[in-house]
């Protein structure tokens, strides 16, 4: 009878026990946590460990909990040993039906946040072609590699990289496909590597190179795809045509790739705009002059692009080079009066949206030349029209991050400089002005890590080490600072820097002479820079002096140098906000407003 009566008791202890359902319950709860972390983890760039160890922590847990649920119970009285607990006291019929709604809750939050994440990451990794074999389609990157000049008398080099930028051109407007920029791919030209190596430092899947022989009027094009993962030919094809179809080859290039990488055109097209063979040859050496960067060769492609023109004045992209060509006469070169070259530039961008209102080089100029006039509106709406018809273009993206910066938004153009190093990573001008950014953002540590990509590149830039002085300087690494300053020898910026970097040393007496000169030398011009000074010093008078003579002025840089974190100085001033406020600025412009 005793025996009978135990046995009935421990019968009844184990029916109270809700093992079942709390290991359930324990299996659900993890599995809202797992798809939790895994739609969060990546926003914040957490590392894949993270992730592994949770789940290895949540398994070790789990036999845990087992015990811990076989062993206690909960009562009005908090937890307890269930052997403790009188039947009568039990709630486990209570726990075990608020088990259940915990179970079908936990369960309807697993498949919502389950839907998000297939709905976030779709699964596109596999696809088919027309024979039914799963290919990757993961990796939608491509370099286009400068093509070979194999003319005989090697002297079509300017008509290969034409035809290679234009093909590259072409790609760059299919969505979801990233080209790196001509910057970048054509870096490699004459140089012993393999298309591995360069896929590696590219961070690209697929590589396009090829070779031109063009003889009178006769062209010879190979073109080869390879992926770079495996060094094998996707595709590959040779073209024996007239020069006049020279066009029709670039399309067929550009359709051939993007079919073998099967990206989808989103039922847009792409095609050449169609010119003149003449001219477009023409075109090309003006081209290839304008990229040397020097006063003869720009008047020498000038002359070039009004004779390619005259041929045939219906091609965009002439008219966008010849207006860049035109401003740097005036800007960089300075042999034609700046308001001449301006009104030269504005026109012929103008004509070229006129000739093809989907050219986005056309508008980002005019967004370039309406900034300069500070016709804010118009630059934003050019800049806006440029990103949406080539929303990949390093270059375009670049022009934005000179607007946003010139709207006082550094974090936006410290992204958009960041996406296009993502687009031309080996342009290392991109990374001069990363950390420019960074430093005018304080990031000081950002920013000397950029400047040191730069001059890794290119060791001996004048601008480059006078710009770590000022990071240094930042850093409040004064000894630094001196040390990068004398290897400056740009008497300008060198003096420039020099103001500042003598008065945080402590040497007011030197500085103030340094000032001085600066002042005898350069107030006929230098407005933001001094006010720039004034601001290092501490002194708000001063400051605002010249800042309002570079408003009068409506100098081109004043808007970047408000940027500088030594213009915090100047906010809680009541003039502060006055200044801003009559630079006619955008509504929804950056800059600091108390």
């Amino acid at each position: 009878e005793i025996s009978a009566c135990l046995v009935g008791s421990e019968m009844c202890i184990r029916d109270r026990r809700n093992v079942f359902k709390s290991a359930l319950a324990y299996i659900v709860g993890c599995w809202v946590i797992i798809q939790v972390l895994a739609i969060t983890l990546p926003l914040f760039n957490a590392p894949q460990y993270v992730l592994k160890t949770i789940l290895l922590l949540l398994v070790i847990c789990f036999p845990i909990w087992l015990i811990f649920s076989w062993i206690y119970e909960v009562t009005p009285d908090g937890l307890k040993k269930t052997v403790d607990v009188e039947p009568t006291e039990s709630i486990t019929t209570k726990t075990s039906v608020k088990l259940n709604k915990i179970i079908l809750a936990a369960l309807c939050i697993a498949i919502v946040l389950l839907a998000v994440n297939i709905f976030k990451n779709p699964k596109t990794d596999l696809v088919r072609d027309d024979k039914s074999k799963v290919i990757v389609d993961k990796d939608r990157s491509i370099a286009v590699l400068a093509f070979a000049d194999m003319s005989p008398l090697k002297d079509q080099e300017y008509f290969s990289d034409g035809i290679s930028e234009e093909i590259l051109n072409l790609l760059v407007k299919i969505p979801n496909l990233k080209v790196i920029s001509r910057t970048s791919s054509f870096s490699f030209k004459g140089k012993d590597v393999t298309t591995t190596e360069i896929g590696k430092t590219l961070h690209v899947n697929h590589i396009l190179e090829g070779s031109i022989r063009k003889s009178g009027n006769t062209l010879r094009i190979t073109a080869q795809l390879i992926d770079v993962s495996t060094g094998t030919h996707v595709w590959s094809e040779t073209y024996d045509r007239p020069m006049d179809d020279i066009f029709k080859i670039q399309d067929e290039i550009a359709a051939a790739v993007t079919q073998q990488l099967k990206v989808s055109l989103m039922g847009q097209s792409i095609a050449s705009k169609k010119v003149e063979p003449e001219a477009y040859n023409l075109y090309l050496k003006a081209k290839q002059l304008y990229d040397a960067s020097n006063r003869d060769d720009n008047i020498r492609a000038e002359q070039l692009l009004k004779e390619s023109i005259a041929i045939d004045s219906t091609y965009a992209p002439s008219w966008v080079l010849l207006s860049t060509v035109y401003f740097d006469s005036g800007l960089n070169f300075a042999y034609k009066p700046i308001k001449e070259a301006t009104i030269s530039a504005i026109a012929a961008a103008k004509k070229a949206i006129r000739l093809d209102p989907n050219y986005a080089y056309g508008y980002a100029r005019l967004s370039k030349y309406h900034m300069l006039h500070w016709d804010f509106e118009a630059s934003n709406i050019n800049l806006q029209k440029a990103l949406q018809l080539a929303p990949n273009d390093a270059n375009v993206i670049r022009e934005v991050a000179i607007n946003y910066l010139n709207l006082g938004y550094l974090e936006k153009s410290i992204t958009m400089l960041e996406q296009s190093i993502e687009q031309d990573p080996l342009n290392y001008l991109s990374y001069y002005n990363l950390s420019l950014t960074y430093a005018w953002n304080e990031q000081y540590n950002e920013a000397e890590q950029a400047m040191n990509t730069y001059l890794q590149a290119f060791p001996n830039s004048d601008s480059g080490h006078n710009f770590m002085s000022l990071i240094y300087l930042g850093q409040r690494k004064v000894d630094k600072a001196h040390i990068e300053i004398e290897k400056s020898i740009d008497p300008f910026w060198s003096l420039y820097r020099k103001c500042m970097i003598v008065y945080a040393a402590g040497d007011k007496k030197k500085a103030d002479r340094l000032l001085n000169g600066f002042l005898a030398e350069y107030s006929i011009d230098s407005w933001p820079n001094i006010a720039h000074v004034y601001a290092f010093r501490g002194d708000k008078n001063k400051t605002f002096e010249w800042l309002d003579k570079a408003y009068s002025h409506r100098d081109t840089s004043l808007l970047e140098v408000l940027n500088y974190p030594e213009m915090k100085l100047l906010w809680g001033d009541p003039r502060w906000n006055k200044f801003i406020k009559k630079l006619g600025l955008p509504k929804n412009h950056g800059f600091h407003l108390d």
